[in-house]
């Protein structure tokens, strides 16, 4: 019996290093990434308000607001702050006509089509694309150097608009590897996903219009043929009249028929154009429909990843990922506003008498009831998170210590309601909950997390099952 039992402790010791040793591998990719982006955000505010100064000249909305950016660059200052600055630069690019060339002063992306061209139209298609890839190349990583490379080769070899087709897959298709490759923060990547398919979108969107642009114009030229073939008729019919005048008859049959030759040559090249437009408008209308879809699933897919890497899996709450991120914010937005907040820890009493006297399922069980209880009672723009074993917290933006106790004494009396049936045995689950508000002198959050935990800890030496403010 004994030599099981040494059987077994020795297996569950070979497992713990094994995790250990995935947790040491774990850690320092995760040290790597940091390391990684660490340089290139110092890289990005070394550089960039140089190139920006070169080009914020003049005394307008725009220069001004790339002064702006510059001067919060150098400053280091916080997201929400960079992001705003950006919004106005972007309201004076409107405003002033900055950027890209109007709709109104560019030709339509098939316009030479419409002047009879068929290759022209396709390398402004083509050129569309490879903007895009380009676009790609300067945001994805050096290893999706090859796959890039690619489809530039394909995007010059394009001769239609299928060809484009194939190639528009070939990019969802990368954007989806960057999705599941890339560590980086899952809403800045859904950003860019977003912004990658725009590009597409647009460049199709521009497209269909181009082929109602082609519609009315075969349109007109069916009209143009109509009177033209009824005229000619009739110069026939004035001819057979005039029989007397044979010298005439003859040089007008003769004018006749070289209109006529030309317009059969005419109506040749039309239909052509008129085929290879029915084909890339098909391609096209089946394309954008995929398009669509492939749009929804990239954004569904990108959301997706972000719920899973920001929830806890076993209670469903946020987890510390989430946590560490919206606490810097606030603390950013306090540092630099003097926006104030609230932060609650959630500690569960006596929990490891629970998972000893009735088994690790009742204590989950016991945490996942603590989460279904508390999340009607915090706000929508509050945060409840699961910060470790029996530890949660709740983050209140724009909130004293007088709306957080409140808070805090709802949560409290509603988990000390919650009893399961074990057996014969009644399992009641306490809580004790500490509560902090940042304040003039506190530096980073870490401050504020402390101030907490030394509440639960008084609130447990008190009696447990209470709220302490400190």
């Amino acid at each position: 019996m004994s030599s099981v039992r040494e059987e077994k402790l020795m297996t569950l010791q070979d497992q713990v290093k094994k995790l250990l040793s995935q947790k040491d591998v774990l850690l320092k990719e995760l040290d790597g990434v940091e390391e990684r982006f660490e340089k290139m955000n110092r890289l990005y505010r070394k550089y960039i308000p140089v190139i920006i100064d070169s080009v914020a000249t003049g005394d307008n909305s725009f220069a001004k607001g790339c002064k702006n950016l510059s001067v919060a660059l150098k400053k280091g200052e916080s997201e929400g702050k960079i992001e705003y600055i950006f919004e106005k630069l972007k309201t004076a690019m409107i405003k002033e006509d900055i950027g890209p060339v109007s709709c109104r002063k560019k030709k339509g992306l098939f316009s030479s089509l419409i002047k009879g061209g068929s290759e022209s139209f396709i390398d402004e298609y083509k050129q569309s694309y490879h903007d895009v890839v380009n676009n790609l190349r300067s945001n994805l990583d050096k290893k999706y150097a090859a796959k890039l490379d690619n489809l530039t080769a394909r995007i010059k070899a394009a001769e239609d608009t299928s060809d484009i087709s194939d190639i528009r897959e070939s990019v969802f298709s990368l954007v989806f590897v960057y999705i599941s490759d890339t560590s980086q923060d899952r809403e800045k990547i859904s950003a860019f996903v977003r912004e990658v398919v725009g590009k597409i979108l647009d460049i199709e969107s521009k497209l269909a219009t181009t082929y109602q642009q082609t519609d009315s114009m075969f349109q007109s030229n069916d009209g143009f043929e109509s009177v033209l073939t009824f005229e000619m008729k009739g110069l026939k019919q004035t001819s057979d009249v005039a029989s007397s005048l044979d010298e005439l008859k003859i040089q007008v049959s003769k004018r006749l028929a070289s209109i006529e030759n030309a317009l059969e040559t005419k109506q040749a090249k039309d239909r052509a154009i008129k085929e290879i437009a029915k084909k890339n408008r098909h391609a096209f209308k089946s394309g954008f429909v995929k398009l669509k879809q492939e749009l929804d699933d990239a954004t569904k897919y990108s959301e997706e990843l972000e719920k899973k890497l920001n929830q806890d899996q076993l209670t469903g709450a946020y987890n510390r990922r989430a946590y560490d991120k919206r606490i810097e914010d606030e603390m950013a937005r306090f540092l630099r506003y003097g926006t104030k907040f609230s932060l609650l820890l959630i500690d569960a009493d006596k929990f490891k008498l629970i998972n000893d006297n009735y088994g690790h399922s009742i204590g989950d069980r016991c945490l996942k009831e603590i989460i279904k209880r508390s999340i009607p009672l915090v706000r929508k723009n509050d945060m409840l998170a699961r910060y470790g074993g029996e530890e949660f917290t709740v983050i209140m933006p724009e909130t004293d210590i007088k709306g957080a106790k409140e808070a805090a004494e709802k949560i409290r009396q509603t988990i000390e309601k919650i009893e399961f049936i074990y057996k014969k045995d009644k399992v009641k689950v306490t809580v004790s909950i500490g509560i902090s508000q940042s304040r003039e002198g506190d530096e980073n959050h870490q401050q504020i997390f402390e101030r907490a935990d030394i509440a639960v800890y008084q609130a447990k030496e008190r009696g447990r099952n209470r709220v302490q403010v400190n």
